[in-house]
């Protein structure tokens, strides 16, 4: 790991509602590639949503991505929170212990894709979106009882 990925990173917090907004997929798959790709020209048109097939539930979606089935569904960010794409910028002038990072885009929801399976409740993902409910009931105040 180099000491800039160990480095703390100043996130330049620019108006969210001002950021653009993102349609996001997270694919059961690595990518050797870091940055914007053109997913309407290669992912999006094959998608057949819920109303497309009779033999899937309401809200999954299926696909063909590089000859594997994809089944996936549409996932959104827990309420009060605010889903952010961020950018590290890379300049000249910033130290090898300094890292910005700022806001690219914004999302509400995102599409999670699994291999020939439709993501469900036992999918890490999906259970990291449960977590803001969980903390809330930890550390909610409890009552003397007597």
């Amino acid at each position: 790991m180099a000491a800039a990925d160990q480095a703390p990173a100043r996130l330049a917090l620019s108006s969210p509602q001002e950021a653009p907004r993102a349609r996001l997929h997270l694919l059961p798959c690595a990518v050797q590639h870091d940055g914007a790709a053109p997913v309407r020209r290669y992912f999006a048109p094959a998608v057949r949503g819920p109303q497309e097939s009779h033999s899937e539930p309401a809200d999954e979606s299926t696909v063909s991505f590089r000859g594997r089935m994809l089944k996936g569904k549409q996932v959104l960010i827990p309420e009060g929170y605010m889903g952010l794409v961020l950018e590290e910028e890379v300049a000249p002038y910033l130290s090898s212990e300094e890292r910005n990072v700022q806001i690219k885009s914004t999302f509400d929801s995102m599409t999670v894709w699994n291999l020939e399976r439709a993501p469900n409740e036992s999918d890490e993902i999906l259970m990291a979106f449960s977590w803001p409910k969980i903390a809330e009931g930890i550390h909610a105040p409890v009552a003397d009882e007597e």
